[in-house]
């Protein structure tokens, strides 16, 4: 929805200008590389931010792959060792407890159990539809199909009370780099109608919308950070708040692109 008056202009405007320097999801993978929080923190802490959260991701089990995941059983654990890490921090740079979640309608009672295990300042939602237990048949899914999938996931996910951000709305592009989807012509006007519902619910329910940086150092294609900057130009019809994500796995994508995306903020 449009902005109603120059007042909400200029209450988005003062936001975009009063924002705080943080990096609001990164995964360093904190119970099992020994230093990492660690590293992470200081990088941030010399690149002036302010606050920052870890957000490793949940246990799932619709996927076998638990190498970059907390293991079932240890939520609680991890929450415990992000607060040693915030506090032992605490002079030089704020740490908050989050976590990513895969959302899959379905199995909304296993994440609302990871949550109750835990104790988190922040929850933060993705849409991972090449885990194989999604059931895609990546192989015979034309690149539209799926792209609208992911979007309808992230509705739903927005619509779910569960998260507070939505995290890289169009990873469908990091996707399409990396599986044999079928090519049918692709750009996201295809799915504008999905895009537009989005965002009208991330309007109406508060939920945040992340500006992720991964792309700008994974570099699998030319179109900015998730999500593309076109689309970022269309979600300036809609009153939605943003946050900037790193998405870094390693120390030194700890804040990149922030002073290029801080713009959007």
């Amino acid at each position: 929805m449009p902005y109603a008056n120059i007042t909400d202009l200029y209450e988005k405007s003062k936001r975009k200008y009063t924002a705080m320097k943080r990096d609001y999801h990164m995964h360093p993978n904190i119970l099992k590389v020994p230093g990492q929080a660690e590293k992470f923190a200081k990088r941030a802490a010399d690149l002036g931010f302010e606050e920052i959260c870890f957000t490793d991701h949940m246990p799932f089990s619709l996927t076998p792959d638990e190498s970059d995941r907390i293991e079932p059983g240890m939520v609680s654990q991890y929450c415990e060792k992000v607060r040693e890490t915030a506090q032992s921090f605490k002079n030089i740079i704020t740490i908050k407890t989050g976590i990513e979640i895969d959302f899959h309608p379905d199995y909304t009672e296993e994440v609302k159990s990871v949550l109750a295990d835990g104790s988190f300042d922040y929850v933060l939602g993705s849409s991972h539809l090449n885990i194989a237990g999604y059931g895609i048949d990546m192989e015979h899914t034309s690149k539209s199909s799926y792209a609208a999938m992911v979007i309808e996931n992230y509705i739903k996910a927005a619509e779910s009370g569960l998260f507070d951000t939505i995290t890289h709305i169009d990873v469908y592009r990091w996707v399409f780099s990396a599986y044999p989807l079928s090519e049918d012509g692709f750009t996201f006007e295809r799915i504008r109608n999905e895009l537009e519902r989005l965002f009208s619910v991330l309007e109406r329910t508060g939920v945040q919308l992340e500006i992720n940086a991964a792309p700008l150092y994974k570099r699998f294609d030319s179109l900015g950070p998730y999500p593309e900057y076109k689309i970022l130009e269309m979600a300036k019809d809609y009153k939605i708040n943003y946050i900037y994500g790193s998405d870094a796995h390693m120390a030194e994508h700890v804040g990149f692109g922030y002073d290029l995306l801080k713009k959007f903020l």
